[in-house]
């Protein structure tokens, strides 16, 4: 093997342990909601990057095999899905380096001006190997095509019949002699001929007969075998150099396919373009976005694993500041600053018309996007519900928003809505739910009945809202954000807009970012803790003043309300309104 080709073995060696370990990083990753990690991009986008990866080795692999392949008539290694020449071929695999090459360098540039380091390294290094190991094999492998085509034209002038006659004419010359043969030599040769086979024959029996009487005792004695130790090592070793010469022998057979390797080919240059186009529109969704929508407030909070760690969020307040403290009147404040929860797998572009409403009628609003919606950037994930509420509280003292506070749920935020009550319990004064959740219903109720009861009546007093139920399988959504990381189009609800009155290029831009799926997965990974936490944040200190909470969108069955109502916790004082 030449220089050259040592060089590009190294490379592609190189390249095939950079991608193992960035696939199975990605694949731990893609299969894991619970540890907490820092996240800036679609983190799926490092599986299908190491993928991209793997298949361009694969066809610098190829490469490599058929410039060391030296037979001209090996099919495995022969062009045989293309009927070009030389010059064809090498340009078609010198396109093909050129552009796999200039869209992996086009997609880590994007990623690294979106601040995405580690992605933009790992998008370099699955490929940098591969496209060195091939434009070191180009030249290689134009050469020894070169020196095929020649053996093959070759063959095909001297042609098979005459080479044969030649070798028959050549030994024919060696083995008779230039003269005719005399009676007498001709007799002479017969009569040696004849002693010769007897002699034979005669060595022939003695030899047999000596193999047969060479161990007289086998036929009483068992045959043992007396190998040596270093013998049986020596036979292992053989056995399996054999089986390793015999894998290598398939996997070179394997590679060396040229329509298998125009197949990788062309899946490596597809899987990089789609990570190209994934790049750019999060580039354009990024600089698209709308500017003085909401400012970014810095926090910190306590993850679950007992880790402080920074939180940033995107927080927009409008409306008069409250100019006193909330009115007497059950879940109807006038002067406390309140705090829209928007549903669970939408952003807070949902709350939108109850957020104007709400302004209209001189009350100071905020609304919020968790961690990874809209501005929010996704940053740590997971990250529990009741940490999320507390760095929420952090995050309006940051704001400048002053309490007291009054909580409005929408729909599923409903749930999010108990846990900010309980984290500031001194600070919030009532809260209502609009077409609340079965689950942050089932909140209100007392200890006792948050078992198939509690369930039976919460689900019973629980309406249909105005928003459909975000999928809560984990599984679904992570393949929702696999395929956003491709920069596909994510799901979205197309009534969103038409409910709520949202303008059509905003609702659309909120919901085509590539980093939606991935924040309704980590978000719905934690729901099921939602209750939970509820339970164990629950303030013990509203025995006395209990806390004003106004339903609207419940069912209006009277039975229903006067069984739940029966079930409420004593911390909370309910009030229905179909208003």
């Amino acid at each position: 093997m030449s220089w050259p080709l040592g060089i590009s073995s190294v490379a592609l060696l190189l390249g095939v342990g950079i991608q193992c370990y960035v696939l199975s990083y990605s694949a731990q990753l893609a299969g894991n909601s619970e540890d907490v990690r820092y996240v800036t991009n679609n983190e799926l986008t490092l599986l299908w990057s190491s993928l991209s990866g793997t298949l361009s080795s694969w066809t610098a692999g190829h490469l490599l095999v058929r410039a060391h392949c030296k037979h001209p008539n090996d099919h495995g290694t022969r062009i045989i899905w293309l009927p070009v020449g030389v010059i064809s071929c090498v340009v078609l695999w010198a396109a093909f380096i050129g552009g796999l090459a200039a869209l992996a360098v086009g997609t880590t540039t994007l990623l690294y001006k979106q601040e995405c380091y580690l992605q933009s390294i790992w998008s370099i290094a699955n490929h940098v190997f591969p496209i060195l190991s091939a434009v070191v094999t180009l030249p290689c492998l134009a050469k020894e095509l070169c020196r095929q085509r020649n053996a093959r034209s070759l063959a095909a002038g001297v042609g098979p019949t005459q080479i044969e006659t030649q070798s028959v004419v050549t030994l024919a010359t060696i083995d008779s002699p230039r003269c005719p043969a005399s009676p007498e030599s001709t007799s002479a040769r017969s009569e040696k001929s004849e002693v010769d086979t007897v002699a034979g024959s005669t060595n022939q029996a003695i030899h047999d007969a000596e193999k047969l009487t060479f161990d007289p005792q086998s036929t009483t004695y068992p045959e043992y075998d007396i190998q040596t130790p270093m013998a049986n090592e020596t036979s292992k070793l053989a056995k399996l150099r054999d089986i390793a010469q015999l894998v290598a022998q398939s996997l070179r057979t394997l590679v060396g396919h040229s329509t298998l390797a125009s197949t990788t080919a062309a899946l490596s240059v597809a899987l990089s373009a789609l990570l190209f186009n994934s790049a750019l529109q999060r580039y354009r969704h990024v600089h698209t976005s709308p500017h003085g929508y909401a400012a970014l407030v810095h926090t910190t909070t306590r993850f679950q694993d007992d880790v402080v760690r920074p939180v940033t969020m995107a927080i927009r307040c409008t409306g008069r500041p409250p100019l006193g403290i909330a009115d007497s009147r059950i879940g109807r404040p006038q002067k406390a600053t309140i705090i829209i929860e928007h549903a669970i797998g939408y952003p807070s572009l949902v709350s939108q018309s109850l957020h104007a409403a709400l302004v209209a009628q001189n009350h100071r609003v905020c609304t919020y996007d968790r961690p990874g919606y809209m501005l929010s950037p996704q940053g740590y994930a997971p990250i529990a519900p009741d940490a999320l509420e507390q760095a929420l509280a952090s995050a309006l003292h940051y704001a400048g928003e002053k309490a007291p506070f009054y909580v409005v749920g929408h729909h599923s935020g409903s749930e999010y809505a108990h846990l900010l009550a309980n984290a500031r319990p001194e600070q919030v004064v009532g809260m209502s739910f609009i077409y609340p959740t079965a689950a942050a219903l089932r909140g209100l109720l007392v200890g006792i009945t948050k078992t198939a009861v509690g369930s039976s009546l919460s689900e019973a007093m629980a309406s249909v809202g105005l928003l459909s139920e975000a999928d809560d399988s984990v599984a679904s959504l992570n393949g929702q954000r696999a395929i956003c990381a491709l920069g596909l189009p994510p799901s979205t609800s197309s009534t969103i807009a038409g409910i709520h009155g949202i303008g059509q290029s905003m609702i659309g831009w909120a919901l085509s970012g590539s980093d939606l799926a991935q924040a309704q997965y980590f978000e719905m990974s934690q729901r099921a803790n939602i209750l939970d936490a509820i339970n164990s944040t629950r303030p013990v200190m509203r025995v006395a003043q209990k806390l004003p909470v106004l339903l609207f969108g419940v069912s209006d069955a009277g039975a229903v309300q006067d069984s739940f109502m029966a079930a409420v916790d004593e911390h909370y004082a309910i009030e229905i309104s179909d208003k």
